[in-house]
Protein backbone atom coordinates (compact mmCIF):
# COMPACT_ATOMS: atom_id res chain seq x y z
CA UNK A 1 0.00 0.00 0.00
CA UNK A 2 1.51 3.20 -1.03
CA UNK A 3 0.53 6.86 0.36
CA UNK A 4 0.82 9.64 -2.02
CA UNK A 5 3.12 13.28 -1.08
CA UNK A 6 -0.72 14.87 -1.56
CA UNK A 7 -2.28 12.06 0.81
CA UNK A 8 0.51 12.68 3.55
CA UNK A 9 -0.31 16.33 3.12
CA UNK A 10 -3.91 15.36 3.56
CA UNK A 11 -3.39 13.52 6.60
CA UNK A 12 -1.48 16.56 8.40
CA UNK A 13 -3.82 19.21 7.48
CA UNK A 14 -6.16 17.13 8.98
CA UNK A 15 -3.90 16.71 12.09
CA UNK A 16 -3.88 20.47 12.37
CA UNK A 17 -6.96 21.15 11.80
CA UNK A 18 -7.92 18.95 15.03
CA UNK A 19 -5.24 20.72 17.25
CA UNK A 20 -6.30 24.04 15.80
CA UNK A 21 -10.12 23.24 16.82
CA UNK A 22 -9.16 21.54 19.96
CA UNK A 23 -7.47 24.79 21.11
CA UNK A 24 -9.95 27.21 19.55
CA UNK A 25 -12.45 25.21 22.20
CA UNK A 26 -10.46 25.52 24.97
CA UNK A 27 -9.77 29.19 24.32
CA UNK A 28 -13.75 29.55 23.50
CA UNK A 29 -14.51 27.55 26.84
CA UNK A 30 -12.21 29.62 29.12
CA UNK A 31 -14.09 33.04 28.06
CA UNK A 32 -17.60 31.75 28.62
CA UNK A 33 -16.15 30.33 31.95
CA UNK A 34 -14.97 33.62 33.20
CA UNK A 35 -17.85 35.90 31.90
CA UNK A 36 -20.23 33.59 33.56
CA UNK A 37 -18.21 33.70 36.78
CA UNK A 38 -17.92 37.28 36.45
CA UNK A 39 -22.25 37.19 36.15
CA UNK A 40 -22.43 35.24 39.06
CA UNK A 41 -19.95 37.43 41.39
CA UNK A 42 -22.15 40.15 40.97
CA UNK A 43 -25.65 38.53 40.27
CA UNK A 44 -26.96 38.04 44.07
CA UNK A 45 -25.66 41.40 44.70
CA UNK A 46 -26.40 43.71 41.91
CA UNK A 47 -28.76 42.07 39.67
CA UNK A 48 -30.94 39.54 41.00
CA UNK A 49 -34.79 41.45 41.47
CA UNK A 50 -33.49 44.79 39.85
CA UNK A 51 -31.93 45.83 42.69
CA UNK A 52 -28.14 46.66 44.10
CA UNK A 53 -26.83 46.25 47.62
CA UNK A 54 -25.64 49.21 48.45
CA UNK A 55 -24.92 52.20 51.24
CA UNK A 56 -26.74 55.06 49.77
CA UNK A 57 -25.70 58.83 50.84
CA UNK A 58 -22.37 60.48 51.16
CA UNK A 59 -20.41 57.10 50.49
CA UNK A 60 -17.49 56.15 48.25
CA UNK A 61 -20.29 54.29 46.28
CA UNK A 62 -21.78 57.76 45.13
CA UNK A 63 -18.81 59.39 45.06
CA UNK A 64 -17.97 57.10 41.91
CA UNK A 65 -20.87 57.27 40.70
CA UNK A 66 -20.77 60.66 40.31
CA UNK A 67 -17.42 60.13 38.69
CA UNK A 68 -19.29 58.35 36.02
CA UNK A 69 -22.09 60.60 35.90
CA UNK A 70 -19.49 63.37 35.62
CA UNK A 71 -17.71 62.11 32.72
CA UNK A 72 -21.04 60.62 31.07
CA UNK A 73 -21.74 64.33 31.03
CA UNK A 74 -18.66 66.07 29.57
CA UNK A 75 -18.80 63.48 26.81
CA UNK A 76 -22.65 64.48 25.52
CA UNK A 77 -20.72 68.10 25.60
CA UNK A 78 -17.69 66.35 23.64
CA UNK A 79 -15.37 67.04 26.20
CA UNK A 80 -13.68 63.90 25.79
CA UNK A 81 -10.77 64.21 28.74
CA UNK A 82 -12.13 66.69 31.19
CA UNK A 83 -9.98 67.74 34.01
CA UNK A 84 -12.81 69.00 35.82
CA UNK A 85 -15.88 67.39 37.14
CA UNK A 86 -19.05 69.50 36.77
CA UNK A 87 -22.01 67.36 37.84
CA UNK A 88 -20.39 67.53 41.49
CA UNK A 89 -22.03 70.21 43.96
CA UNK A 90 -24.37 70.92 41.10
CA UNK A 91 -22.07 72.69 39.01
CA UNK A 92 -19.57 73.94 41.25
CA UNK A 93 -17.20 71.71 40.08
CA UNK A 94 -14.95 68.95 41.79
CA UNK A 95 -11.20 68.95 40.86
CA UNK A 96 -11.49 65.16 41.14
CA UNK A 97 -10.22 64.02 37.32
CA UNK A 98 -6.82 65.24 38.51
CA UNK A 99 -6.26 63.17 41.10
CA UNK A 100 -8.41 60.11 40.71
CA UNK A 101 -7.90 59.51 36.48
CA UNK A 102 -11.17 58.62 34.74
CA UNK A 103 -9.46 56.03 32.82
CA UNK A 104 -11.62 53.03 33.66
CA UNK A 105 -14.60 54.58 33.82
CA UNK A 106 -15.11 54.69 30.26
CA UNK A 107 -17.18 52.04 29.46
CA UNK A 108 -19.48 53.10 32.23
CA UNK A 109 -19.93 56.30 30.90
CA UNK A 110 -20.82 54.74 27.29
CA UNK A 111 -23.07 52.80 28.91
CA UNK A 112 -24.78 55.98 29.82
CA UNK A 113 -24.87 57.68 26.31
CA UNK A 114 -26.41 54.13 25.15
CA UNK A 115 -29.36 55.12 27.33
CA UNK A 116 -28.98 52.73 30.17
CA UNK A 117 -29.42 53.78 33.69
CA UNK A 118 -26.90 54.52 36.21
CA UNK A 119 -27.73 51.13 38.16
CA UNK A 120 -27.14 49.51 34.93
CA UNK A 121 -23.73 50.51 33.80
CA UNK A 122 -22.11 50.55 37.83
CA UNK A 123 -23.51 46.42 37.50
CA UNK A 124 -22.08 46.66 33.30
CA UNK A 125 -18.70 47.99 34.55
CA UNK A 126 -18.46 45.60 37.50
CA UNK A 127 -18.92 42.61 35.39
CA UNK A 128 -16.38 44.08 32.83
CA UNK A 129 -13.84 44.83 35.79
CA UNK A 130 -14.28 41.20 37.22
CA UNK A 131 -13.84 39.66 33.70
CA UNK A 132 -10.79 41.60 32.50
CA UNK A 133 -9.10 40.76 36.29
CA UNK A 134 -9.66 36.72 35.80
CA UNK A 135 -8.85 36.93 31.75
CA UNK A 136 -5.64 39.17 32.47
CA UNK A 137 -4.46 37.06 36.11
CA UNK A 138 -4.83 33.91 33.97
CA UNK A 139 -2.68 35.08 30.82
CA UNK A 140 -0.14 36.51 33.33
CA UNK A 141 0.37 33.04 35.53
CA UNK A 142 0.18 30.97 32.28
CA UNK A 143 2.92 33.41 30.68
CA UNK A 144 5.74 31.90 34.04
CA UNK A 145 4.09 28.38 34.71
CA UNK A 146 2.63 27.28 31.01
CA UNK A 147 0.14 25.33 32.61
CA UNK A 148 -3.90 25.88 32.03
CA UNK A 149 -5.44 24.49 35.22
CA UNK A 150 -2.70 25.75 37.67
CA UNK A 151 -3.69 29.27 35.44
CA UNK A 152 -7.35 28.70 36.07
CA UNK A 153 -6.58 27.92 39.81
CA UNK A 154 -5.09 31.86 40.41
CA UNK A 155 -7.46 33.51 38.18
CA UNK A 156 -10.03 32.33 40.21
CA UNK A 157 -8.33 32.52 43.62
CA UNK A 158 -6.91 35.87 42.91
CA UNK A 159 -10.47 37.29 41.32
CA UNK A 160 -12.72 36.26 43.95
CA UNK A 161 -10.47 36.74 46.80
CA UNK A 162 -12.13 38.20 49.74
CA UNK A 163 -10.76 41.72 49.84
CA UNK A 164 -11.40 42.20 46.31
CA UNK A 165 -14.59 41.09 46.60
CA UNK A 166 -15.18 43.11 49.23
CA UNK A 167 -13.66 46.30 47.42
CA UNK A 168 -16.61 45.42 44.88
CA UNK A 169 -19.77 44.57 46.55
CA UNK A 170 -18.99 45.72 49.91
CA UNK A 171 -17.23 49.64 49.57
CA UNK A 172 -17.94 49.98 46.09
CA UNK A 173 -14.08 51.47 44.71
CA UNK A 174 -14.30 51.11 41.68
CA UNK A 175 -10.45 52.73 42.08
CA UNK A 176 -9.00 49.30 43.58
CA UNK A 177 -11.33 47.48 41.54
CA UNK A 178 -9.18 48.61 38.60
CA UNK A 179 -6.32 48.29 39.89
CA UNK A 180 -6.77 44.38 40.72
CA UNK A 181 -6.55 44.04 36.64
CA UNK A 182 -3.10 45.26 36.33
CA UNK A 183 -1.67 43.87 39.52
CA UNK A 184 -0.85 40.57 38.35
CA UNK A 185 1.05 42.04 35.02
CA UNK A 186 3.17 43.83 37.66
CA UNK A 187 3.53 41.17 39.87
CA UNK A 188 5.02 39.24 36.13
CA UNK A 189 7.36 42.35 35.03
CA UNK A 190 8.53 42.10 39.48
CA UNK A 191 9.26 38.58 38.43
CA UNK A 192 10.96 38.97 35.30
CA UNK A 193 13.49 41.55 36.26
CA UNK A 194 14.03 40.12 39.77
CA UNK A 195 13.75 36.22 38.59
CA UNK A 196 13.33 35.16 35.36
CA UNK A 197 14.17 37.27 31.87
CA UNK A 198 15.13 40.78 32.60
CA UNK A 199 14.46 42.21 29.33
CA UNK A 200 10.58 41.82 29.77
CA UNK A 201 10.83 44.57 31.86
CA UNK A 202 7.89 46.19 29.97
CA UNK A 203 5.82 44.21 32.16
CA UNK A 204 6.13 45.98 35.07
CA UNK A 205 6.09 49.32 32.79
CA UNK A 206 2.45 48.69 31.36
CA UNK A 207 1.28 46.89 34.70
CA UNK A 208 2.49 49.83 37.10
CA UNK A 209 0.71 52.42 34.28
CA UNK A 210 -2.47 50.72 34.74
CA UNK A 211 -1.97 50.54 38.47
CA UNK A 212 -1.54 54.48 38.46
CA UNK A 213 -4.57 55.46 36.03
CA UNK A 214 -6.39 53.34 37.96
CA UNK A 215 -6.01 54.15 41.83
CA UNK A 216 -3.42 56.39 43.36
CA UNK A 217 -2.78 54.45 46.54
CA UNK A 218 -1.91 51.10 45.06
CA UNK A 219 1.54 52.42 43.67
CA UNK A 220 2.92 52.80 46.60
CA UNK A 221 2.13 49.60 48.14
CA UNK A 222 3.87 48.04 44.50
CA UNK A 223 7.02 50.05 45.11
CA UNK A 224 6.81 48.89 48.82
CA UNK A 225 6.72 45.20 47.24
CA UNK A 226 9.46 45.98 45.02
CA UNK A 227 11.46 47.21 47.62
CA UNK A 228 10.77 43.96 49.19
CA UNK A 229 11.85 41.77 46.45
CA UNK A 230 14.94 43.56 45.83
CA UNK A 231 16.17 42.87 49.33
CA UNK A 232 14.67 38.95 48.71
CA UNK A 233 17.16 38.50 45.57
CA UNK A 234 20.05 41.28 46.42
CA UNK A 235 22.17 38.80 46.25
CA UNK A 236 21.16 38.11 42.79
CA UNK A 237 21.55 41.98 42.01
CA UNK A 238 25.24 41.71 43.05
CA UNK A 239 25.43 39.32 40.22
CA UNK A 240 23.35 40.70 37.96
CA UNK A 241 23.46 44.45 38.37
CA UNK A 242 22.00 44.89 34.58
CA UNK A 243 18.69 43.55 36.46
CA UNK A 244 18.71 46.96 38.28
CA UNK A 245 19.20 48.64 34.77
CA UNK A 246 15.73 47.11 33.79
CA UNK A 247 14.26 48.00 37.09
CA UNK A 248 15.40 51.75 36.31
CA UNK A 249 13.92 51.29 32.76
CA UNK A 250 11.08 50.00 33.37
CA UNK A 251 10.40 52.89 36.27
CA UNK A 252 11.43 55.71 33.28
CA UNK A 253 8.75 54.69 31.05
CA UNK A 254 6.22 54.19 33.90
CA UNK A 255 7.04 57.76 34.89
CA UNK A 256 6.39 59.19 30.85
CA UNK A 257 3.90 57.10 30.50
CA UNK A 258 1.86 58.56 33.56
CA UNK A 259 3.39 62.15 33.25
CA UNK A 260 -0.24 62.88 32.12
CA UNK A 261 -1.47 62.27 35.50
CA UNK A 262 1.44 63.20 37.66
CA UNK A 263 2.38 66.71 36.46
CA UNK A 264 -0.87 68.36 36.38
CA UNK A 265 -1.62 66.85 39.91
CA UNK A 266 1.37 68.51 41.12
CA UNK A 267 0.59 71.48 38.82
CA UNK A 268 -2.28 72.14 41.27
CA UNK A 269 -0.82 71.24 44.08
CA UNK A 270 1.21 73.91 43.60
CA UNK A 271 -1.33 76.26 43.09
CA UNK A 272 -3.60 75.62 45.29
CA UNK A 273 -3.52 74.19 48.93
CA UNK A 274 -6.53 71.13 49.37
CA UNK A 275 -7.83 69.29 51.93
CA UNK A 276 -5.81 66.35 50.49
CA UNK A 277 -2.20 68.38 51.73
CA UNK A 278 -3.75 68.36 55.54
CA UNK A 279 -4.77 65.12 55.81
CA UNK A 280 -4.42 63.35 59.57
CA UNK A 281 -5.05 59.96 58.66
CA UNK A 282 -3.94 57.43 61.85
CA UNK A 283 -2.56 54.20 60.74
CA UNK A 284 -2.29 52.85 64.41
CA UNK A 285 -6.32 53.80 64.96
CA UNK A 286 -7.12 52.29 61.49
CA UNK A 287 -4.96 48.88 61.78
CA UNK A 288 -7.65 45.90 63.18
CA UNK A 289 -6.54 43.66 65.61
CA UNK A 290 -5.22 40.79 64.58
CA UNK A 291 -7.93 38.67 66.38
CA UNK A 292 -10.63 40.60 64.81
CA UNK A 293 -8.78 40.29 61.49
CA UNK A 294 -8.92 36.75 61.74
CA UNK A 295 -12.70 35.81 63.30
CA UNK A 296 -13.76 38.21 60.08
CA UNK A 297 -11.31 35.92 57.99
CA UNK A 298 -12.33 32.56 59.23
CA UNK A 299 -16.17 33.84 58.45
CA UNK A 300 -15.49 34.66 55.11
CA UNK A 301 -16.94 38.06 55.66
CA UNK A 302 -17.69 40.54 52.72
CA UNK A 303 -19.16 43.24 55.47
CA UNK A 304 -15.62 44.04 56.56
CA UNK A 305 -11.77 44.03 55.15
CA UNK A 306 -10.10 40.86 55.87
CA UNK A 307 -8.31 38.93 53.51
CA UNK A 308 -10.71 35.72 53.78
CA UNK A 309 -10.64 32.34 54.86
CA UNK A 310 -8.43 30.58 52.01
CA UNK A 311 -5.90 33.71 52.20
CA UNK A 312 -5.47 33.29 55.49
CA UNK A 313 -5.01 29.63 55.53
CA UNK A 314 -2.34 29.99 52.75
CA UNK A 315 -0.36 32.48 55.32
CA UNK A 316 -0.57 29.70 58.34
CA UNK A 317 0.86 27.24 55.56
CA UNK A 318 3.82 29.67 54.33
CA UNK A 319 5.43 29.91 58.25
CA UNK A 320 5.04 26.45 58.43
CA UNK A 321 6.37 25.34 55.66
CA UNK A 322 8.33 27.62 54.11
CA UNK A 323 11.53 25.93 54.24
CA UNK A 324 9.71 22.97 52.07
CA UNK A 325 8.91 25.85 49.09
CA UNK A 326 11.92 24.68 46.35
CA UNK A 327 11.22 27.74 43.88
CA UNK A 328 13.16 30.93 44.72
CA UNK A 329 10.61 33.04 43.48
CA UNK A 330 7.51 31.38 44.98
CA UNK A 331 9.15 31.44 48.31
CA UNK A 332 9.96 34.65 48.40
CA UNK A 333 6.31 35.92 47.24
CA UNK A 334 4.60 33.46 49.41
CA UNK A 335 6.66 34.84 52.37
CA UNK A 336 6.17 38.46 51.32
CA UNK A 337 2.23 37.78 51.54
CA UNK A 338 2.32 36.33 54.23
CA UNK A 339 4.34 39.18 56.14
CA UNK A 340 2.18 41.74 54.62
CA UNK A 341 -1.24 39.60 56.11
CA UNK A 342 0.41 40.08 59.00
CA UNK A 343 1.57 43.68 58.96
CA UNK A 344 -1.83 44.68 57.62
CA UNK A 345 -3.01 44.16 61.82
CA UNK A 346 -1.54 46.26 65.04
CA UNK A 347 0.66 43.41 65.41
CA UNK A 348 3.07 45.56 63.18
CA UNK A 349 4.38 49.01 65.08
CA UNK A 350 2.34 52.04 62.96
CA UNK A 351 2.97 54.12 65.15
CA UNK A 352 6.78 54.36 63.46
CA UNK A 353 5.70 55.03 60.62
CA UNK A 354 2.26 57.53 61.52
CA UNK A 355 4.02 60.72 60.39
CA UNK A 356 5.69 59.30 57.22
CA UNK A 357 4.59 59.20 53.26
CA UNK A 358 3.67 55.76 53.76
CA UNK A 359 0.72 57.27 55.85
CA UNK A 360 -1.02 58.08 52.40
CA UNK A 361 -1.95 54.10 52.12
CA UNK A 362 -4.77 55.65 54.74
CA UNK A 363 -5.62 52.21 55.62
CA UNK A 364 -3.14 49.24 56.68
CA UNK A 365 -6.18 46.85 55.35
CA UNK A 366 -4.95 47.98 52.16
CA UNK A 367 -2.08 45.17 51.88
CA UNK A 368 -4.56 42.81 52.10
CA UNK A 369 -4.17 43.74 47.96
CA UNK A 370 -0.65 42.38 47.77
CA UNK A 371 -0.88 40.04 49.87
CA UNK A 372 -4.25 38.54 48.16
CA UNK A 373 -2.00 38.25 44.87
CA UNK A 374 0.95 36.81 46.26
CA UNK A 375 -0.99 34.37 48.43
CA UNK A 376 -2.87 33.29 45.05
CA UNK A 377 0.33 32.73 43.23
CA UNK A 378 1.56 30.13 45.94
CA UNK A 379 -1.79 28.75 46.57
CA UNK A 380 -1.87 28.13 42.24
CA UNK A 381 1.45 27.49 41.98
CA UNK A 382 1.33 24.49 44.77
CA UNK A 383 4.78 24.40 45.87
CA UNK A 384 3.78 21.25 48.19
CA UNK A 385 1.93 19.54 45.72
CA UNK A 386 -1.70 19.62 47.73
CA UNK A 387 -3.24 20.35 43.71
CA UNK A 388 -1.30 18.08 41.86
CA UNK A 389 -3.86 15.86 40.80
CA UNK A 390 -6.71 17.92 38.16
CA UNK A 391 -9.28 16.35 40.42
CA UNK A 392 -7.84 18.62 43.27
CA UNK A 393 -7.46 21.25 41.23
CA UNK A 394 -11.13 21.08 40.03
CA UNK A 395 -12.43 20.97 43.52
CA UNK A 396 -10.79 23.97 45.06
CA UNK A 397 -12.14 26.44 41.76
CA UNK A 398 -15.43 24.84 43.01
CA UNK A 399 -14.85 25.89 46.88
CA UNK A 400 -13.57 29.41 45.76
CA UNK A 401 -16.87 30.14 43.86
CA UNK A 402 -19.27 28.46 46.29
CA UNK A 403 -17.06 30.39 49.38
CA UNK A 404 -17.85 33.90 47.05
CA UNK A 405 -21.92 32.93 46.60
CA UNK A 406 -22.00 32.33 49.93
CA UNK A 407 -20.48 35.15 51.64
CA UNK A 408 -22.26 37.39 48.95
CA UNK A 409 -25.82 35.71 49.52
CA UNK A 410 -24.91 36.38 53.58
CA UNK A 411 -23.80 39.96 52.99
CA UNK A 412 -27.43 40.86 50.94
CA UNK A 413 -29.21 39.16 53.39
CA UNK A 414 -27.69 40.13 56.83
CA UNK A 415 -28.70 43.53 55.47
CA UNK A 416 -31.52 43.54 53.40
CA UNK A 417 -32.38 47.43 53.67
CA UNK A 418 -29.53 47.61 51.71
CA UNK A 419 -31.36 46.57 48.57
CA UNK A 420 -32.07 49.47 46.65
CA UNK A 421 -33.90 49.45 43.63
CA UNK A 422 -32.19 49.98 39.91
CA UNK A 423 -34.18 53.73 40.03
CA UNK A 424 -33.64 54.65 43.91
CA UNK A 425 -29.62 53.37 43.09
CA UNK A 426 -29.65 55.81 40.03
CA UNK A 427 -30.80 59.34 41.70
CA UNK A 428 -27.75 61.27 41.66
CA UNK A 429 -26.19 62.45 45.32
CA UNK A 430 -24.08 65.40 43.78
CA UNK A 431 -22.76 66.44 47.19
CA UNK A 432 -21.48 62.86 47.55
CA UNK A 433 -17.73 64.52 47.07
CA UNK A 434 -16.00 61.38 49.19
CA UNK A 435 -16.31 61.48 53.36
CA UNK A 436 -12.26 63.14 53.13
CA UNK A 437 -13.35 65.84 50.59
CA UNK A 438 -9.72 65.52 49.54
CA UNK A 439 -9.90 67.70 46.72
CA UNK A 440 -11.45 71.07 48.00
CA UNK A 441 -9.26 74.00 48.75
CA UNK A 442 -8.95 74.56 52.56
CA UNK A 443 -11.20 76.76 53.40
CA UNK A 444 -14.51 75.62 51.46
CA UNK A 445 -17.62 75.12 53.54
CA UNK A 446 -19.16 72.43 51.92
CA UNK A 447 -22.76 72.89 53.99
CA UNK A 448 -22.36 76.51 53.08
CA UNK A 449 -21.92 75.43 49.26
CA UNK A 450 -24.97 73.33 49.66
CA UNK A 451 -27.44 75.85 50.66
CA UNK A 452 -25.62 78.83 48.31
CA UNK A 453 -27.48 79.92 45.29
CA UNK A 454 -26.58 78.91 42.15
CA UNK A 455 -25.95 82.37 40.29
CA UNK A 456 -23.30 84.88 40.61
CA UNK A 457 -23.04 87.52 43.39
CA UNK A 458 -22.09 90.98 43.60
CA UNK A 459 -19.48 90.91 47.24
CA UNK A 460 -18.55 94.56 46.94
CA UNK A 461 -19.47 97.63 44.76
CA UNK A 462 -22.79 97.80 42.81
CA UNK A 463 -24.05 95.99 39.13
CA UNK A 464 -26.50 94.51 37.53
CA UNK A 465 -25.98 91.37 36.44
CA UNK A 466 -28.28 89.49 33.64
CA UNK A 467 -28.75 86.59 31.29
CA UNK A 468 -26.52 84.45 33.37
CA UNK A 469 -25.33 80.87 31.66
CA UNK A 470 -23.71 77.81 32.67
CA UNK A 471 -22.63 75.58 30.24
CA UNK A 472 -20.39 72.89 31.78
CA UNK A 473 -16.87 74.88 32.73
CA UNK A 474 -18.17 78.05 30.76
CA UNK A 475 -19.98 80.40 32.50
CA UNK A 476 -21.41 83.76 31.11
CA UNK A 477 -23.26 87.07 31.96
CA UNK A 478 -23.66 90.42 31.09
CA UNK A 479 -23.40 93.07 33.08
CA UNK A 480 -23.72 97.14 33.30
CA UNK A 481 -23.73 99.63 35.36
CA UNK A 482 -20.71 98.14 37.51
CA UNK A 483 -18.39 100.53 39.64
CA UNK A 484 -14.96 98.30 40.50
CA UNK A 485 -17.79 95.86 41.65
CA UNK A 486 -16.59 91.83 42.55
CA UNK A 487 -18.90 89.30 41.31
CA UNK A 488 -18.28 85.95 42.44
CA UNK A 489 -19.16 82.96 40.43
CA UNK A 490 -20.87 79.76 41.49
CA UNK A 491 -17.80 77.79 40.69
CA UNK A 492 -14.92 77.11 42.94
CA UNK A 493 -11.66 78.98 41.70
CA UNK A 494 -9.27 75.85 40.64
CA UNK A 495 -6.10 77.36 38.88
CA UNK A 496 -7.43 76.96 35.24
CA UNK A 497 -10.43 78.79 35.10
CA UNK A 498 -9.73 82.47 33.00
CA UNK A 499 -11.59 85.18 31.92
CA UNK A 500 -9.91 86.11 28.91
CA UNK A 501 -12.59 85.73 26.62
CA UNK A 502 -14.63 88.65 28.40
CA UNK A 503 -15.75 91.53 26.43
CA UNK A 504 -15.41 95.07 28.99
CA UNK A 505 -13.50 96.27 31.62
CA UNK A 506 -13.15 92.42 33.27
CA UNK A 507 -10.28 91.93 35.70
CA UNK A 508 -8.46 88.69 35.49
CA UNK A 509 -10.34 85.61 37.57
CA UNK A 510 -8.98 84.85 40.97
CA UNK A 511 -10.12 83.41 44.11
CA UNK A 512 -11.90 84.34 46.63
CA UNK A 513 -10.79 82.63 49.82
CA UNK A 514 -13.35 84.32 52.32
CA UNK A 515 -16.67 82.96 50.21
CA UNK A 516 -15.68 79.24 50.13
CA UNK A 517 -12.62 79.73 47.19
CA UNK A 518 -15.54 80.71 44.79
CA UNK A 519 -14.07 81.97 41.32
CA UNK A 520 -13.73 86.07 41.59
CA UNK A 521 -13.48 88.77 38.45
CA UNK A 522 -14.08 92.67 39.20
CA UNK A 523 -15.60 94.32 36.75
CA UNK A 524 -16.91 98.30 35.68
CA UNK A 525 -19.18 99.59 33.56
CA UNK A 526 -20.74 97.23 30.85
CA UNK A 527 -19.54 93.90 28.97
CA UNK A 528 -20.00 90.33 29.42
CA UNK A 529 -17.75 88.12 31.56
CA UNK A 530 -16.79 85.04 29.91
CA UNK A 531 -15.38 82.25 32.13
CA UNK A 532 -13.91 78.63 31.34
CA UNK A 533 -11.38 76.15 32.11
CA UNK A 534 -8.50 76.32 29.68
CA UNK A 535 -5.68 73.68 29.23
CA UNK A 536 -2.53 74.72 30.55
CA UNK A 537 1.07 74.69 29.79
CA UNK A 538 1.82 71.78 32.05
CA UNK A 539 -1.28 69.89 31.12
CA UNK A 540 -0.80 70.23 27.71
CA UNK A 541 3.07 69.24 27.41
CA UNK A 542 2.01 66.18 29.73
CA UNK A 543 -0.71 64.29 27.98
CA UNK A 544 1.71 64.79 24.62
CA UNK A 545 4.48 63.56 26.31
CA UNK A 546 2.51 60.36 27.75
CA UNK A 547 1.13 59.83 24.30
CA UNK A 548 4.15 60.06 22.72
CA UNK A 549 6.45 57.94 24.68
CA UNK A 550 3.40 55.06 24.47
CA UNK A 551 3.29 55.34 20.80
CA UNK A 552 7.35 55.25 20.98
CA UNK A 553 7.32 51.97 22.87
CA UNK A 554 4.89 50.53 20.72
CA UNK A 555 7.08 51.15 17.72
CA UNK A 556 10.15 50.04 19.29
CA UNK A 557 7.97 46.62 19.87
CA UNK A 558 6.40 46.68 16.41
CA UNK A 559 10.10 47.05 14.73
CA UNK A 560 11.40 44.66 17.38
CA UNK A 561 8.56 41.74 16.41
CA UNK A 562 9.79 42.15 12.36
CA UNK A 563 13.25 42.12 13.41
CA UNK A 564 13.72 45.32 11.02
CA UNK A 565 16.29 46.66 13.38
CA UNK A 566 19.06 44.76 15.25
CA UNK A 567 19.22 46.86 18.43
CA UNK A 568 21.86 44.83 19.98
CA UNK A 569 24.11 46.13 17.40
CA UNK A 570 23.52 49.49 18.23
CA UNK A 571 26.39 51.45 19.33
CA UNK A 572 25.60 52.00 23.11
CA UNK A 573 22.99 49.52 23.34
CA UNK A 574 25.48 46.63 22.96
CA UNK A 575 25.58 44.23 25.89
CA UNK A 576 28.22 43.40 27.93
CA UNK A 577 29.57 40.76 26.68
CA UNK A 578 29.75 41.82 23.18
CA UNK A 579 31.78 44.85 24.29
Amino acid sequence: MFITKKGIFVMQLTFLNKKNWKKVAIIVFTIALFLLVSILAVYQAQIFQGKIWSFLGTSDDRFHNMRIEGLYHSLLRHQYFPFINMSFMNGFGYIVNIFYSDFLLYPAAFLRLMGYSSAQAIVGLNILLTFLTMGVSFLCFYKIKKEYWSSLVFSFVYTLSTYRMYDVLYRHDLGEVGAFIFLPIALLGIYEIFYGEHKNWLYLTFGMTGIIYSHAITPILMAILIVAVALCQIGELKKTPTRLLSLCWATICSLLLTAAYFLPMLEQVKHTKFILTQSNSNLVAAAADFSDMAHSSLNNAYNQSNPGILMFFAAIIVFISLSKIENKAVRDFSLIGAVMLLCSTKLFPWELLNKTPIKMIQFPWRFYMIASLLLAVFVAADPLGIFKKRTMKTLLIVLVMLLAISSEYRLVNDSPLQRNTYEAYSKSEPYSIGAGQEYLPIGTNLSKLQRSKHKPQVTKGKAKITNFKQYGTRLSFNFKNAKHAKVDLPIIGYYGFQSTQSKGKVSKLRVDKTNNNLAQVTVHGKGKVVVDYFETTTQKVARRTSFLSLLVIIAVLFINKLNLIDFSKIEGLKSNKEK
